[in-house]
């Protein structure tokens, strides 16, 4: 399996979260309902493969019994408590679509699940069940 995600609506850059280092930002403007591909490596969570991945922990969607380590722009995306985007899982595909409108410039952001956030002590939880 190949992977190359070139999505020229994202680029990656400096975040404006403190803390967060790079983060995924729009290039151009996008409306709601607009959607980035979350491509990437589907595991059975728990399984030797998870284990094995857990240097990535951080960066992994939960989906039901799995995880998908995301091999992709959509890995850049972090914590916001006011997101932007929201996790949609079609079968085994999995994509960030937008909640709003962004402009050129905006950072993409999803809301983390509760589990994520305690896991990562990044603070309380909000909204949608994102990375993690």
């Amino acid at each position: 399996m190949i992977i190359d995600d070139t999505d020229q609506r994202f680029s990656i850059g400096p975040s404006t979260i403190p803390g967060a280092g790079r983060g995924l930002f729009a290039r151009t403007p996008l409306g709601a309902g607009d959607r980035l591909a979350v491509p990437g490596v589907l595991l059975r969570r728990g399984s030797v493969s998870d284990r094995c991945t857990s240097f990535a922990d951080e960066y992994k969607f939960r989906i039901g019994d799995f995880v998908l380590l995301p091999c992709g722009l959509a890995a850049m995306v972090n914590h916001s408590p006011s997101p932007n985007t929201i996790k949609v899982v079609e079968g085994e595909d999995v994509f960030l679509e937008l909640i709003q409108d962004v402009k050129a410039g905006d950072e993409i952001c999803v809301a983390y699940s509760d589990y994520a956030l305690e896991r990562w002590g990044i603070g309380a939880g909000v909204g949608e069940d994102g990375k993690g």
